[in-house]
């Protein structure tokens, strides 16, 4: 590249990032000139329009750091008193991309710009810089937060698995990190990680809903990038012996996408879906949804859910009218409150509808659920349903004052886990309705356990959050199952005599609702 092109172009920055940079290759760690990628140049084309707030979601190594961070390089070299932070998972993932993205790419300015900078302040943390003629300094900076200062932009990697793992983390991202650059430009790129929850989550659902021709620059910009967009995924292999499932599913995608898979993608792709298993969604996701379904480490449901899916049994269907539908419930602040619809039909566990997140007073909420017209059998509410509260009554009352009657009250299992290994035992058997249930499918993907230490014990708890209330109110079904308590059938309706020495079902309204031996539909 001559002097004079350098001259020519110097003041144009698309020019300045397809020519004046290296990067290190990220298979053979050699070094060689940055030439953008498509991906690549869908996001500085953005950039160059004047879009400020941008969240990428996508599959691994589409290059995407480098992309943002070269642009970061050329931010501080090309501007004066440019303040630039990138935010990452730890100290020495943000020190990476300084040193092996930034620094890189600063050395590698052709000479007569290179020595026309100098660096005051350059190491594992930050790389300040300025011409040789004027002392004002533009930083980079590099680690765990953004606090303080104003940043011109802002890099923050792996959102989508911070806020999964580490939610008080990503509170200090939400309320430090962005209002560093609110007058600036903020990239968000991650891969994803604990289903549609978080603080991210709600930024990409602004953005997921907010009408294109509503959109302004200042309004959060969603790119996604599957991992077919990117044609060195591809390998040689027999597709012929890709399994039956990986190759319907392939179908799917290409029907959905409009992509034709070449049989080297799919070769590829059935490689790794055989090595990652259900956690492909969340390397290399097909589809954009596909990001949310990826399931997290220590997910308990997750397994069983992909199966029920490759099998057809999430879907859209109709409800079976002639059969009863059975509720079971998690109780907490009305936000947090879960029912789950359920038809038991010979063998079947028909799972059709799940309310979640709805801020409902108990009135409130008996008339939403009789508004679905659905024809009920027994409402099964937690042990926690009979305590009284303040008001000096109990949950139970309240359902019963608000219309909502055949309300039962299973008993307090000593142990979580037993109702959770039901639970497991019982799913195989259910189906989900779509796209009634879609809410209460994420929150039982992303429901799991963290590892956690007591008495030199190490031991697997279910994490409280969000994922917990669906998980916890699908549990019922298997407590009431294990406790006799489930009827089936026109039976559930049925009103009889108490025999001598049956049993009173806890929290029935009526003794004669009970039967003299409670069985279990679900063997």
């Amino acid at each position: 590249m001559s002097i004079d092109e350098v001259k020519a172009n110097i003041g144009n920055k698309r020019w300045r990032l397809r020519n004046l940079y290296s990067i290190k290759d990220a298979e053979t760690g050699q070094i060689k000139p940055f030439t953008p990628r498509r991906e690549q140049e869908t996001i500085f084309q953005a950039l160059g329009s004047g879009v400020c707030k941008i969240i990428i979601l996508k599959a691994r190594r589409l290059g995407m750091s480098t992309a943002i961070d070269v642009y970061a390089a050329d931010e501080a070299a090309f501007n004066a008193g440019v303040q630039i932070s990138i935010v990452d998972q730890n100290q020495d993932d943000a020190s990476k991309k300084l040193n092996s993205i930034v620094k890189i790419a600063l050395d590698s300015l052709p000479a007569p710009i290179r020595d026309r900078l100098k660096y005051p302040r350059k190491n594992d943390s930050a790389v300040e810089i300025c011409s040789v003629s004027d002392d004002t300094t533009s930083a980079i900076y590099a680690g765990k937060n953004a606090r303080g200062g104003t940043n011109q932009l802002l890099h923050v990697s792996e959102w989508g698995v911070i806020q999964a793992d580490d939610p008080k983390r990503s509170e200090e991202i939400l309320t430090g990190a962005l209002p560093s650059a609110e007058h600036g430009v903020t990239i968000i790129e991650t891969t994803w990680k604990g289903g549609r929850g978080g603080h991210l989550w709600n930024l990409v659902k602004e953005a997921m809903e907010m009408p294109s021709d509503q959109r302004t620059k200042n309004d959060w910009h969603l790119f996604f990038f599957p991992w077919w967009t990117d044609l060195t995924y591809s390998e040689p292999g027999d597709v012929s012996a890709i399994s039956a499932e990986t190759a319907k599913y392939l179908a799917e995608k290409e029907a959905e996408t409009g992509q034709k898979f070449t049989d080297g993608q799919k070769c590829w792709y059935a490689r790794r879906k055989k090595t990652l298993g259900i956690f492909i969604f969340r390397e290399f996701p097909t589809t954009l949804d596909e990001c949310f379904r990826a399931p997290i480490e220590g997910a308990i449901y997750a397994d069983i859910l992909d199966k029920l899916r490759g099998q057809g049994a999430i879907r859209p269907c109709a409800v079976d009218g002639s059969a009863l539908v059975h509720t079971f419930w998690d109780l907490g602040s009305p936000i947090n409150t879960v029912t789950w619809y359920v038809q038991l039909i010979g063998g079947e566990i028909r799972v059709i509808d799940c309310d979640s997140e709805k801020d409902l007073t108990p009135v409130q909420r008996v008339a939403h659920m009789l508004s679905k017209g659905y024809n009920f059998g027994w409402h099964y509410l937690p042990h926690d349903a009979g305590s009284t509260e303040k008001s000096g009554r109990t949950f139970q009352t309240e359902l019963d004052t608000a219309g909502l009657k055949n309300t039962r009250i299973i008993p307090r299992t000593h142990d979580i886990w037993i109702g959770i290994n039901r639970l497991r035992q019982l799913m195989p058997r259910m189906s989900f309705r779509l796209p009634a249930c879609d809410r209460g499918i994420e929150a039982l993907t992303n429901y799991h356990t963290r590892k956690e230490s007591s008495g030199g014990i190490a031991q697997d708890t279910p994490v409280h959050d969000w994922s917990s209330h669906c998980a916890d109110g699908l549990r019922m079904l298997a407590e009431a199952e294990m406790a006799g308590m489930l009827e089936g059938g026109s039976e559930v309706a049925k009103k009889s005599r108490r025999p001598i020495g049956a049993r009173v079902l806890m929290g029935s309204k009526d003794p004669s609702q009970t039967t003299p031996r409670a069985r279990s539909l679900l063997p």
